[in-house]
């Protein structure tokens, strides 16, 4: 065999190859990026994908409502959620982002589906002081989230995808399993457990107290932009939709830290500045659960300083619907004032002095 036809040979057996890659992907489409499901296949939604699957997911779905928001929702149950709201739900959270980014998540949703009835979202505290802009990871996958069908080739000839999630919805059906439910979609418990013992081991508790330090007109400045460009514009532009907000309890470990490192009150100042911004709204629902003292005070309910698992997202659930945690312009001052007041003289020593890292 000449040069001439062995190069052809080759450039066409590598060309056949590339086709069958970039079809079997387009034909099961695992991210959902060309279309929805395919009847009769059943899909893996892998943990820590969210990236890859939340666009197609917003875009292919059956919904009327969304989850959206960080690792504080991954445990949610739509399931729980649509029983008591009379909605059909999906949930799309994305771990360790920002109010700019979850709030891009929320303008797809809508965007694709301007008929969504309630948007359920958290504004985690340790994301209020943030700049208007700011997202806290790069490389994200946009060759999925625009509508250039030319860099779509980082799909379709993307060898770990290939390996990792085309096939992986091969292996899934051989296996005879069913596809990944919302319930089951990013859900974390099952492999990071909680109690006690587990937040102790990652806690590192400031060795110094801080004299609190006050809410400053930057810090005042910096939650206004932050909460105006990245959530009440979303709640303007959308009057027909129900935004359900609330503010997560995090541990009392977390108050523990914040409260030794002089930030507590600023916390609780731009809760309240937060809740002053939203709650004109009538498509505004806002809720905090800080005032949920027996579960934040109960470390056995959390993994880390922050996330609390299942039960607790059971709870917050049925708070919403109960009503439970419900700011209004009459309640909202007394009730953070009061928060404040709690954590500002809780006995920390008596949890965690000596306790060190386990």
């Amino acid at each position: 065999m000449d040069s001439r036809k062995f190069i052809k040979l080759v450039l066409g057996g590598t060309a056949a190859a590339l086709l069958c890659v970039g079809g079997i992907t387009v034909v099961l489409d695992p991210f959902f990026h060309y279309h929805k499901a395919l009847e009769g296949v059943e899909y893996p939604l892998n943990d820590g994908m969210e990236r890859y699957l939340n666009d197609g997911i917003i875009k292919t779905y059956d919904y009327d409502a969304a989850i959206v928001g960080t690792s504080m929702m991954q445990n949610f149950k739509t399931s729980q959620f649509d029983s008591l709201f009379g909605t059909k739900s999906i949930k799309v959270t994305l771990t360790g982002e920002t109010y700019w980014t979850i709030d891009q998540e929320v303008r797809k949703v809508l965007k694709a589906n301007p008929d969504t009835k309630i948007i359920f979202r958290c504004l985690d505290y340790n994301k209020i002081f943030q700049d208007e802009n700011v997202h806290n990871y790069d490389n994200y996958p946009d060759y999925l989230y625009d509508n250039n069908i030319f860099n779509d080739v980082n799909y379709l000839l993307n060898k770990e995808i290939f390996l990792n999630d085309t096939l992986d919805v091969v292996r899934h059906n051989l296996q005879r399993k069913p596809t990944t439910t919302m319930d089951e979609y990013s859900f974390w418990e099952n492999e990071h457990p909680v109690g006690r013992e587990q937040v102790m081991k990652s806690y590192e508790r400031p060795a110094e107290k801080t004299k609190q330090k006050p809410f400053s007109e930057e810090n005042r400045k910096a939650v206004i932009h932050n909460v105006e460009t990245n959530v009440l514009e979303t709640v303007r532009e959308n009057p027909d939709t129900m935004f359900y907000f609330y503010t997560p309890p995090y541990s009392i470990a977390w108050w523990d830290s914040e409260y030794r490192k002089g930030m507590l009150e600023r916390y609780c100042e731009a809760e309240k500045l937060q809740a002053e911004l939203l709650l004109p709204y009538e498509n505004v629902r806002l809720y905090t659960f800080a005032d949920q003292y027996e579960t934040i005070t109960d470390l056995d309910q959390y993994m880390d300083i922050f996330h609390y698992g299942s039960a607790v997202s059971d709870r917050i659930i049925d708070w919403i619907h109960e009503g439970t945690g419900l700011l209004t312009a009459d309640n909202y001052k007394d009730k953070i004032d009061s928060v404040k007041e709690y954590y500002m003289n809780y006995n920390y020593d008596k949890v965690f002095e000596g306790e060190g890292n386990v």
